[in-house]
């Protein structure tokens, strides 16, 4: 482990921040990683390709073989990294009791110096990279034809502005700026549209052959309509027209519980059947009597019209408030009603009295007559 220990030290003074080592908790080292370029000089926009190390020492290292892992690659197609991985199996075989994690760097970078150019598609285009065709290498080191480049910038632009048009005004002020993204892992790279329009196509692009629908496409064609009728009649297909309207609706936990809560009980009611409901409609219409007799015990609310609620009444003297009116009423018919009355009992005694004396007039004359 005392190898392992200065051989740690080595690589940190040469690598420095390029090294990165993963240490147990006790402080062995357990990880060496490390990302190779190629050997360009001081020009790094010419370094195509790259490839990252990781390399597990074993407990018994360097009496023992350590492991390695070749991982996320740039540039470099499956042969390539083939060629890479069988060249570190041969190097460690031949340096075991040695240290050999710096052999390993060295083995890969000789490599990357040797094949520095993109291997592989185009992710637009799916044509490979021929000699005298224009590629541009993003920040994250993945390769694309300039000419693919620009058109997919385009696009993003395209997009981006038709978005930004839809949004109201108020919300266009808050806008994210246009941001490029790669069109392999999505991160952001820099806008270079203006660079690149005056970019040629990729030969492979120019020489392609027109297009023709072969007896073989065909064939295909009518496979996958056969295949779309089968998982449309399942529901499987999407209908972009009758889903355009529709409202996505995110439901809780609780949500759930309560909306089945409420179908379970619709649908006990369903089973109970007309019967019950008939039972029901008697009570129902009993206790809707008190209800209304409630409702016309309710006193109308003052108005104009009804003067005596707010005004203050004056008579023989005395004053009477509003909540005297019932009383003051109930004297003055009283009063009317003996004053009727008084006159009918006057008019039938006055009546009265001139048929007496008609009577005894009748019987005076009659006296004289005899």
């Amino acid at each position: 482990m005392d190898a392992l220990q200065d051989e740690v030290e080595s690589l940190e003074a040469i690598l420095m921040d390029d090294v990165r080592i993963k240490r147990t908790p006790s402080g062995e080292v357990e990880q060496i990683e490390t990302t190779v370029l190629p050997l360009t000089g001081e020009e790094e926009e010419q370094q195509y390709v790259c490839v990252t190390l990781q390399v597990q020492p074993t407990p018994g290292y360097p009496e023992e073989s350590p492991t390695f892992k070749l991982l996320r690659p740039r540039g470099l197609d499956d042969a390539r990294l083939e060629a890479i991985r069988s060249a570190c199996n041969a190097k460690i075989k031949e340096s075991v009791g040695f240290p050999v994690v710096f052999d390993l760097i060295e083995v890969v970078r000789e490599h990357l110096t040797g094949s520095n150019l993109p291997s592989g598609q185009c992710v637009v285009c799916l044509y490979g990279f021929a000699d005298g065709d224009e590629f541009t290498r993003t920040e994250c080191f993945h390769y694309l034809h300039s000419y693919c480049l620009a058109r997919h910038l385009n696009a993003l632009r395209r997009n981006y502005q038709e978005e930004f048009d839809k949004l109201p005004a108020w919300l266009q002020k808050t806008a994210d700026p246009f941001q490029a993204l790669c069109p392999v892992c999505r991160e952001h790279i820099g806008d270079e549209t203006d660079s690149l329009k005056c970019a040629m196509p990729p030969s492979e692009l120019l020489n392609a052959p027109d297009f023709k629908v072969t007896e073989e496409l065909r064939q295909m064609q009518q496979r996958m309509s056969e295949l779309y009728l089968q998982q449309k009649s399942r529901g499987a297909i999407i209908d972009v027209n009758a889903e355009g309207s529709a409202v996505i609706s995110i439901e809780t936990e609780e949500d759930i519980r309560r909306r089945r809560g409420r179908e379970e009980a619709d649908a006990a009611k369903k089973l109970e059947g007309p019967a019950k409901e008939d039972a029901i409609k008697p009570t129902t219409s009993t206790t809707f009597a008190p209800v209304v007799q409630e409702t016309q015990r309710i006193m109308p609310e003052p108005t104009n019209n009804n003067y005596h609620h707010n005004r203050r009444h004056y008579r023989g003297g005395r004053r009477h408030h509003h909540h005297q009116h019932g009383h003051h009423h109930r004297v003055e018919r009283d009063r009317e009603q003996n004053a009727s009355a008084a006159t009918a009992v006057g008019s039938s005694s006055a009546s009265n009295t001139g048929n007496g004396k008609q009577a005894k007039a009748q019987s005076a004359s009659s006296g004289l007559a005899r």
